[in-house]
């Protein structure tokens, strides 16, 4: 196949896919329910974003990409309309990669079902009625792991590069966690365009490493700019007033009660305001606190309580002199100071016991990967699909027949190349700061049921090739 050329007999219209998958899912979400839209604790910090004030828009904990979709369409459609939206990014993202893997000659069906696995990921099912940024956000970053196939296939071009960089630029936009898309194009990038074995086109080994870092800085430039617009305005380097509270919900329970009350200068406050919110019986905090948590579930239970009853109401009332005066409760935050604060105390907890973060770390990558199993093992639909395999095979066992023989398939390749970083980096990124809960992890592994579905109905021939 020369450069730019099409596969004319085996393409799959995108938009023939995007409506058949568009009301598989409408219909499905309609069947259980997931067509009324729910609010959950982050949606009014979403609803509420306050576009009329620049100064106080670059001090929110939100970006403005998700805001600003959901201001358009509550006063266009209404905010009922969410979840509609959201099932059509969803399908486009399935129909994208259905249609990416026709162009790598993929047969029909199993990259059909590809694009299923994509559109009723375990994202979409629990997150596709919620106001909040999980079920676009993951839709719009499995659009650039497909855009980043669809690079490859165009050898690198100039002109493919760019819808990559701009949704790469939209999924960070609706969720800062995204940012890990940066350093994911380069090492996806570079590797695709570099593995000769798989390649049907001649790309300099030069054009293959330098390409995938333009298109990183590409994506990095408009970020930096957007951080250094916070600095100017509101005093403030970086992309939100916000992160070093999910991970204080990690540090905090790192060390004991009297490790925490060793903290040294301005970090000693924020202790001791934490240990007594600690102490406080009215926060509930889930599980004991006083001694360093040794199992990675206590973790994970204490850590969400700790966030929001605990660490940050701890900063908010060591700053209460810096409150502004306000109607609005969320304005009289000074979210840059308490950030400021957590963000001191977590460097010297991190400096003075490295290795009980990195046994962290470790602990959170076991989590992730049996955590993300777990649930796509337990999607219904997806459970049912791995019971019929399994009943094929026994009937194909039964019968005595043998498998077929498979030709390579250069698209799959590919796609299990760009899902399997994409789920390292994606998660590596989520962990650093956060447990890998299933609304975190999930996104990133998105495409290994589209893999295993496609890579089944190939070996069975459950759907010939069309």
């Amino acid at each position: 196949m020369t450069e730019g050329e099409s596969i004319p007999n085996n393409q799959s219209p995108f938009l023939i896919d995007a409506i058949a998958l568009s009301f598989m899912l409408l219909g499905f979400a309609a069947l259980t329910g997931r067509l009324s839209y729910e609010l959950v604790a982050d949606s009014p910090s979403y609803i509420h974003y306050p576009f009329g004030s620049l100064d106080a828009a670059l001090r929110s904990i939100r970006t403005p990409g998700y805001p600003a979709i959901l201001a358009l369409v509550t006063s266009t459609l209404g905010i009922a309309a969410m979840p509609l939206v959201h099932i059509v990014l969803m399908a486009t993202a399935g129909a994208s990669l259905s249609s990416e893997l026709r162009r790598w000659n993929t047969s029909r069906w199993p990259s059909f079902l590809a694009g299923f696995a994509v559109t009723f990921s375990c994202t979409t099912l629990d997150n596709v009625a919620i106001v909040s940024t999980d079920a676009p956000a993951a839709a719009i970053g499995a659009m650039v792991v497909v855009c980043l196939m669809r690079w490859a296939r165009l050898q690198a071009r100039l002109t493919a590069m760019i819808p990559m960089v701009l949704l790469a630029l939209l999924a960070i936009a609706l969720r800062p966690a995204y940012l890990a898309i940066i350093p994911w194009i380069t090492i996806a990038g570079i590797f695709v365009l570099t593995q000769r074995s798989a390649m049907i086109w001649k790309v300099s080994t030069r054009q293959a490493i330098v390409s995938p870092i333009i298109a990183s800085i590409l994506i990095a430039l408009p970020v930096c700019g957007w951080m250094v617009l916070r600095g100017i305005v509101v005093n403030d380097f970086g992309i939100l007033p916000f992160g070093h509270q999910n991970l204080a919900g990690i540090t905090v329970q790192l060390v004991g009660e009297d490790e925490l009350l060793s903290s040294s200068g301005e970090s000693a406050k924020l202790a001791q305001a934490i240990v007594r919110r600690q102490h406080d019986p009215t926060q509930q905090v889930r599980e004991e606190t006083e001694e360093p948590a040794t199992n990675y579930m206590t973790m994970e239970n204490r850590w969400n309580d700790l966030i929001w009853k605990v660490v940050v109401p701890a900063s908010e009332d060591i700053h209460l002199a810096n409150r502004r005066v306000t109607k609005d409760p969320v304005l009289a935050t000074d979210n840059i100071a308490d950030h400021r604060a957590i963000a001191a105390l977590n460097r010297e907890i991190l400096a003075r016991y490295p290795l009980r973060y990195v046994r962290w770390l470790l602990l959170a990558s076991r989590r992730a990967v049996w955590g993300s199993t777990a649930n796509i093992v337990m999607h219904p639909i997806f459970l049912l699909a791995i019971i019929i395999v399994v009943l094929a095979e026994c009937y194909r066992t039964w019968l005595g027949t043998s498998l077929p023989q498979l030709n390579k398939d250069v698209g799959l390749d590919l796609l299990f190349v760009a899902s399997t970083s994409y789920f390292v980096v994606m998660v590596g990124f989520v962990i650093l700061t956060s447990p890998p809960l299933g609304r975190f992890a999930d996104a990133g592994a998105i495409f290994f049921p589209a893999l295993f579905a496609a890579h089944v109905a190939r070996r069975l021939k459950l759907c010939p090739t069309i």
